[in-house]
């Protein structure tokens, strides 16, 4: 059977008198804090040199992508190379391509039939749009012009054919502008002087050098004894002075 016994804290001792040669207790001294000075924050702008070294890491770090990103494809390029002999059967396929339109245009002429539809409509583009600039000109025309430009902008054609100009004409641009090029402009080497030239095809050149005519066009005259008969196409009339 369990006994429970109560537990009583012991009597707290009695204070002892102080004697004389007891230390007298020291009032509390007040401890002065510092204060710190107030730290002014003044702001600053944006300056020039931040500008310029943000933007040269941010030229820096592109460069660095791209670097590791042509790396990257060129050694991925390599392994399938290696192991898939890519450009062997590129130009396997290409060499056969090449081979059956060869055999495609023999049999059937495309080629033949392209050629002299492009002269014909070369040699009859100036009546073609003559004609179509009078009918542009009537009511008709310009009510059909109108309409279809309508229905381009209706229809949403208009802002995808813009959509794609934005994003051929990079590419397409420079060999348009070669062929106009081409077409208009003609370059050469003076035969006298062998010295290059570079004028329009509709009206004649002098070399620079020795003042020789070394290009003029077939309807043209020069002024000299050949200036009435007219030079053959793909013919340079040259006249020039040995010295």
């Amino acid at each position: 059977m369990a006994t429970l016994a109560w537990w009583l804290p012991p009597p707290a001792a009695a204070p002892r008198a102080a004697g004389p040669c007891a230390p007298a207790a020291r009032p509390l001294a007040r401890r002065r804090i510092p204060r710190r000075a107030a730290t002014v924050v003044s702001p600053r702008a944006f300056g020039r040199a931040d500008f310029d070294g943000f933007v040269r890491r941010a030229w820096r770090g592109a460069n660095a992508g791209a670097e590791r990103l042509a790396f990257e494809a060129r050694q991925a390029a390599q392994h399938l190379e290696g192991r898939f002999s890519i450009s062997r059967r590129l130009s396997e396929a290409s060499r056969a391509a090449r081979e059956r339109a060869m055999e495609i245009d023999a049999e059937l002429g495309i080629g033949r039939r392209w050629r002299s539809f492009s002269v014909d409509f070369s040699r009859n583009w100036p009546r073609y749009r003559r004609e179509l600039n009078d009918f542009m000109a009537t009511p008709i025309g310009r009510a059909l012009a109108t309409l279809f430009f309508l229905w381009l902008a209706l229809s949403g054609w208009l802002f995808r054919i813009f959509i794609f100009g934005t994003f051929v004409l990079p590419f397409a641009g420079p060999l348009l502008l070669g062929t106009f090029a081409n077409r208009v402009a003609i370059e050469g080497t003076c035969p006298a002087c062998k010295r290059r030239f570079v004028g329009y095809r509709n009206q004649v050149i002098r070399c620079m050098n020795c003042q020789n005519i070394v290009w003029q066009p077939n309807n043209s005259s020069s002024g000299g004894p050949r200036s009435s008969r007219r030079a053959e196409p793909d013919v340079i009339d040259v006249e020039y002075e040995e010295k």
